[in-house]
């Protein structure tokens, strides 16, 4: 019994993955998630977004705050007030960039 199909067997694959790790970078499809701006995301876009999704979305933008002025601490009755005050300015204003109106109603605060 030889291993020498086993051999060319592996080989194919070892030398056939480059080739389609290449071919799936190449061209994104319509489904692929498309990478934004931060800065870019709008509060239309924010409110439309799904709860976790909406959650975590909101964190990240409070983390980018703070890390932005600097901030350490996590005052988190605060974070909660910012947050709502988003909220109720993007359903005011939906055109408006949610980074801007948030590092505006930390600002009220801070």
């Amino acid at each position: 019994m030889t291993h020498r199909p086993l051999v060319a067997l592996a080989a194919v694959l070892v030398f056939s993955l480059p080739i389609s790790a290449a071919q799936a970078q190449g061209t994104p499809t319509p489904d692929a998630p498309r990478q934004a701006a931060i800065g870019e995301l709008d509060c239309r876009t924010l409110l439309r977004l799904g709860g976790e999704e909406r959650d975590f979305t909101i964190l990240y933008l409070h983390g980018f705050v703070s890390g932005r002025t600097n901030q350490q601490l996590l005052p988190v009755k605060d974070l909660a007030e910012a947050t709502d005050r988003l909220i109720d300015r993007c359903i005011d204003k939906p055109a408006d960039k949610a980074l801007g109106v948030l590092e505006q109603v930390r600002a009220v605060r801070q």
